[in-house]
């Protein structure tokens, strides 16, 4: 018997620039939000994430009701999946990531120069 898998939260699909920065890199690179919820988001990537990498991402184009914060703001997750992207007009890579429950509520900010502040 197949085993089905279930959303908690409704998946808000958009599409929206973000920037995303490893847990101990300096530079942050640009990115396209497909689709987010509470628990996590979908975003293709020029760069491939390995799965399990803590990341950071925050929206380019200030607060999002669905992302929440904005350029001084951003979400701590953890990559559970990375995959080639298989459509022609979105090369690079598909990937999905997992929220810090702290963090979806109190966003951390960021440096000016895209590094993030002390907690």
């Amino acid at each position: 018997m197949a085993k089905f898998t279930r959303r908690i939260f409704i998946r808000r699909y958009l599409e929206a620039p973000i920037e995303v920065r490893g847990y101990e890199q300096d530079e942050s690179r640009p990115a396209m939000a497909v689709d987010c919820c509470k628990a996590g988001m979908h975003f293709v990537s020029d760069d491939y994430i390995g799965p399990g990498t803590i990341v950071f991402i925050r929206p380019c184009d200030g607060p999002n009701p669905y992302l929440g914060g904005g350029c001084e703001a951003a979400l701590r997750a953890r990559v559970v999946w990375c995959r080639r992207c298989v459509r022609e007009d979105q090369p690079g890579f598909s990937i999905g990531v997992q929220f810090y429950p702290e963090d979806r509520q109190d966003h951390r900010p960021f440096h000016g120069n895209g590094q993030m502040k002390p907690a």
